[in-house]
């Protein structure tokens, strides 16, 4: 497998796929190798198979009619998802989730620091490619403590894309959001090989999060997205229980999952399935925890 991954390096493109942010596209799907790419465990996102249930439409609901509008029940549908980076089907669900949580994240911390969230690469060596994953983490975190960078996430990338073959070559990177001046990377460049770039200020938080997120390597045990300096969980409090979601907007209460007394299946409607909304059809009553 490995001599697979590896090619000369005057045949390789190294152009970041980040530069192509603006298409906001993810590239799990992209490539003639990544179904079968892997490298010391890593490989990419959504490459194994779903669960039977992932993608079944379910609904959150209550059932408090005389405290709601017209004494009808709220109903709030939902996808099901096992929110599996590797799940063919809800690795966009992880995506999601996980890069709404991270810009929260990093937009408090803007605010409160006043300073400018910051999109920076760290490409790796040659020399330091088959070193353990977690000594190659050490130098990189050493790198940005000495561009001066004082906080941010990192996300771990084994991978590049090589458009002109149009296959994922190993090639182990790190991109980070990060906060500071970054200073001395040229300097770092004859010092150790490794290469920062600074591509500054981004368009949209999230959007850069979501797309590095799409390609990231993916490992069991292993973090994908990690918070350094005074973003750590450690240093920067963030309340991300979101509570008022999972609440009913009439009367406040915690919806439950809701079932219907039906002879056929209740098919999704592709206009109402992502809306929250009130309804009389069909007679509904509180799932059990064991149906």
């Amino acid at each position: 497998m490995l001599s697979q991954l590896l090619y000369p390096k005057h045949e390789l493109d190294y152009s970041y796929p980040a530069s192509e942010r603006s298409k906001k596209k993810s590239l799990i799907q992209e490539g003639k190798n990544q179904a079968t790419l892997e490298y010391d465990g890593w490989h990419l996102p959504g490459q194994e198979p779903k669960k039977s249930d992932c993608g079944k439409w379910l609904f959150m609901g209550c059932l408090n009619k005389d405290r709601h509008p017209n004494k009808e029940i709220f109903l709030k549908p939902f996808q099901k998802s096992c929110f599996r980076a590797d799940c063919e089907k809800c690795c966009f669900k992880w995506l999601g989730k996980s890069a709404s949580r991270a810009t929260k994240r990093i937009e408090l911390y803007e605010k409160q620091s006043k300073k400018t969230a910051k999109h920076i690469i760290i490409s790796v060596p040659e020399w330091d490619w088959y070193k353990p994953k977690k000594e190659i983490a050490k130098n990189v975190y050493k790198i940005l403590k000495k561009v001066h960078a004082v906080a941010g996430l990192v996300v771990f990338h084994p991978f590049r894309y090589n458009k002109l073959d149009q296959i994922w070559i190993y090639s182990p990177h790190y991109h980070c959001i990060g906060f500071g001046w970054i200073e001395n990377t040229k300097e770092l460049f004859f010092e150790s090989g490794y290469i920062v770039k600074n591509l500054g200020k981004r368009d949209s938080v999230f959007g850069t999060i979501y797309y590095q997120l799409s390609h990231a390597g993916i490992k069991k045990h292993n973090h994908t997205l990690v918070y350094f300096g005074e973003c750590s969980y450690s240093k920067l409090k963030i309340d991300e229980s979101n509570e008022e979601s999972k609440k009913c907007p009439y009367c406040k209460e915690f919806l439950t999952e809701l079932d219907y007394v039906v002879s056929c299946e209740l098919k999704p409607d592709p206009i109402i399935m992502n809306l929250d909304y009130l309804s009389t059809f069909y007679q509904w009553f509180v799932k059990s925890p064991y149906q």
